[in-house]
């Protein structure tokens, strides 16, 4: 038996991988903080699918339980993490409680950091295994009214990118991509108290998004960016003067209010 394990497995892409990872073959170690709601997901897959489940509630953005939660999976054949609990917050940097930002940045960097570490040095020893952590299109941009997010999700983007070039030169076979979703209407935007915006585009279910990045995984990408419309909206933000960018997102961000 092979598991992934999947952090923020509760709700939106978290629990759309687990479905795809479950049809796939795999088995699961379902993390978040919410366990009634894993345990109905738990059951739901078992259902449908012929593969083990192991829910395991706790609070990732306590640095202690990462390594609790990594000594409960050794007694697992895990070959897969996807690192993919985090939240955001909207408003003027001035205005967000602190404490909210520090368990915020606790959450979306710290985490994943440690996790990757801890499982990693495992997947190099044993020269196989699967790492995506879960970023998103923010991560290329500064984001006013959103300062603290964009800036967690750049953090993840660059340890991502320099740690599979790090494996790339060891030319180990361990795999470590990073996924970087544009909008997609989950139960993110209602914590973090905003709209999803206006589009030009629908934005895809978190089932489609789920579906790509683990096509995109197996082929062992490690840039992975869901939809031709944000890869288009990426290669043209290379070009946009800075300033003029965060003036952008200032003003699409305003329209989620």
């Amino acid at each position: 038996m092979s598991y992934f394990v999947v952090t923020g497995a509760s709700s939106g892409i978290g629990e759309a991988m687990c479905y795809v990872l479950a049809e796939h073959g795999y088995d699961l170690i379902m993390v978040a903080r919410r366990a009634e709601r894993l345990n109905q997901i738990k059951e739901d897959i078992k259902q449908q699918y012929n593969c083990e489940v192991v829910t395991i509630p706790v609070d990732l953005s306590d640095f202690k339980s990462l390594y609790s939660l990594y000594e409960q999976c050794q007694a697992y054949n895990v070959i897969g993490l996807i690192n993919n609990a985090g939240y955001g917050l909207y408003g003027e940097f001035l205005n967000l409680e602190l404490e909210n930002e520090l368990n915020m940045i606790d959450l979306n960097i710290k985490t994943v950091h440690c996790l990757t570490k801890l499982f990693l040095k495992d997947f190099v020893k044993n020269n196989k295994g699967y790492i995506l952590n879960v970023a998103s299109t923010a991560a290329f941009q500064s984001g006013p009214l959103m300062a603290t997010y964009y800036a967690t999700k750049g953090y993840v983007l660059q340890l991502t990118e320099a740690i599979a070039k790090e494996l790339e030169v060891k030319k180990s076979k361990v795999v470590v991509s990073v996924l970087c979703p544009g909008p997609v209407d989950t139960e993110f935007q209602q914590k973090a108290e905003i709209k999803v915006a206006k589009s030009l585009v629908a934005p895809p279910t978190a089932h489609e998004v789920a579906e790509y990045a683990y096509s995109q995984l197996m082929k062992k990408k490690t840039l992975i960016i869901p939809g031709y419309f944000n890869r288009m909206l990426l290669i043209l933000n290379r070009f946009i003067p800075r300033k003029l960018g965060c003036q952008i997102v200032y003003q699409t961000q305003l329209k989620k209010k």
